[in-house]
């Protein structure tokens, strides 16, 4: 069974979906089969940056929404991407008439079942079972479609950017998680938040780091100790479906960091599992990092 992580945040424009491609990217390229689950189905920017804007092609492509709005299985809407061992269950956000789907509304008006769908068509997938990791891209929300989400995970971790703005909204995002933990899914644990946008004042990133510390010290969440810089670069791989892994050396900032990243979640998770069997408290088989 793969370890689902859920990439969450209330705020948008704090590095999101960057992350998740980033990440997912780098697992697949270590040789883990690594699947990108875009569940921020008004905006689909997971798939624009990983297979291309689905929505505009003359023959219809179908992806999550199809699924949950008119039947199927997310096997059905699993595709391969130009990376190995990538993959993606896309958000096709338009249906055949053009309107934009409402995930949110559909999911509401099902209930209870609605919260839980996603999680069971995870379950009933044959080919996310066969993969390592899955990560999901959630909505800059914490509404239903990001509790459904955390539902179906294993893992949760919040990207931030060191701004007022975003400092606000990573205790909303914890609370959110660790509610979902403490209520429905007890398989949930916090991986953790990380940087995923530092400001370029020193003054400014250095009194965020300080609180995010300060934070992390009071709720018993990680945090991470690599940072990501912003840089313009980031902007323009989407249009050509590339990574900055695809574009800089290693040796560059932003590349670097994110390999950083990676080796640190993997360690965190590792941590983790220890814990959880040391404790007796495994809750469920996970494939070894």
């Amino acid at each position: 069974m793969p370890r689902i992580i859920s990439v969450t945040g209330q705020k948008g424009g704090i590095g999101k979906t960057t992350s998740t491609v980033h990440i997912a990217s780098r697992l697949a390229d270590l040789g883990f089969k690594t699947c990108i689950i875009d569940f921020d189905t008004t905006q689909s920017n997971a798939t624009r940056s990983v297979i291309g804007p689905i929505w505009e092609q003359s023959e219809k492509v179908r992806g999550i929404c199809d699924i949950m709005a008119n039947g199927g299985g997310l096997d059905d809407v699993f595709y391969s991407t130009d990376r190995e061992n990538l993959f993606i269950i896309p958000s096709e956000k338009r249906d055949h008439r053009g309107a934009n789907y409402n995930i949110e509304a559909l999911l509401n008006q099902l209930g209870l079942e609605g919260f839980n769908l996603l999680k069971d068509l995870i379950a009933e997938s044959v080919e996310l079972s066969s993969c390592h990791f899955v990560l999901i891209d959630n909505a800059p929300s914490l509404g239903i479609t990001t509790v459904s989400s955390l539902l179906a995970a294993d893992y949760f971790i919040i990207p931030v950017q060191t701004s007022d703005l975003s400092m606000e909204s990573i205790g909303d995002t914890i609370t959110a998680g660790l509610k979902v933990k403490r209520m429905q899914n007890p398989y949930l644990e916090p991986l953790g938040f990380f940087v995923a946008s530092m400001d370029k004042r020193p003054k400014m990133a250095k009194k965020a780091i300080i609180e995010l510390g300060e934070l992390s010290t009071k709720t018993g969440i990680h945090f991470f100790e690599t940072m990501i810089p912003i840089s313009s670069k980031f902007g323009f791989l989407p249009r050509d479906k590339k990574t900055i892994f695809d574009t800089t050396k290693k040796s560059e900032r932003g590349h670097r960091e994110y390999l950083s990243l990676v080796d640190e979640i993997l360690e965190q998770i590792k941590e983790i599992e220890m814990s959880e069997t040391k404790s007796d408290q495994v809750k469920g088989p996970r494939k070894e990092a």
